[in-house]
C-alpha cells in the first residue's frame, strides 16, 4: 500500500493539473467565440486588423500586458473605447474603437485574455474583477488613447 501511495499522488496531481487545463481552454474558446461575435469585423479573425482602420491585435500587446498600467489600458479600451489617431506596427489608424461595456465583466476577460494569448502569446489573463472595478470609473476614449501613450512610453513603444 505505502509503495502506491507516490502512484495515487500521481494520479491527484496530474486529474488537478488537466482541470485546470481544461478550465483553460473553455474559458479561451468562450474569448474565441465573443471575439468572432463582437471583435472580428474589424480586428479580422487573425488579428491582423484592417490596414488604415482598425490595428493588428498580434504582437501589439505582451509587453503592454506585462504592466499593471497596461492591463488597466486594455481593459479601458474594451469598457470607453478609444478614438483618436494611433500609431502601430508601421500603420497610421483613424477611426474609433466603440466601447463593449454593454458585454459582462466575464465576457470582457475572456475576449482580452483570448487576445492576449492566442495574438500576443501572453500568459497574462484578465480577470473579471479588474473589468468590474474599472467599469466605475469609464474614461473619455480620447483620454484611452492618451492612457495608450503612457503605457507606450514606459514598453518602449510600438
Amino acid at each position: 500500500m505505502i509503495r502506491m501511495f507516490p502512484f495515487i499522488r500521481f494520479l491527484l496531481i496530474a486529474a488537478a493539473l488537466s482541470g485546470a487545463s481544461v478550465y483553460a481552454q473553455r474559458a479561451n474558446a468562450a474569448g474565441a467565440d465573443l471575439f468572432a461575435r463582437h471583435c472580428v469585423a474589424c480586428h479580422q479573425a487573425d488579428g491582423e486588423g484592417i490596414p488604415g482602420l482598425a490595428p493588428p491585435l498580434v504582437g501589439a500587446l505582451k509587453k503592454v500586458a506585462e504592466l499593471d498600467q497596461g492591463r488597466t489600458y486594455i481593459a479601458h479600451v474594451l469598457i470607453s473605447g478609444m478614438a483618436g489617431t494611433i500609431k502601430t506596427r508601421g500603420g497610421k489608424f483613424t477611426g474609433a474603437m466603440p466601447s463593449q461595456a454593454a458585454l459582462s465583466d466575464h465576457e470582457l476577460a475572456a475576449i482580452a485574455s483570448y487576445v492576449l494569448t492566442t495574438f500576443n502569446a501572453s500568459p497574462v489573463v484578465l480577470q473579471p474583477e479588474g473589468f468590474a472595478a474599472l467599469r466605475s470609473k469609464p474614461l473619455p476614449p480620447a483620454e484611452v488613447r492618451k492612457l495608450r501613450e503612457q503605457v507606450l512610453a514606459q514598453v518602449g513603444g510600438q
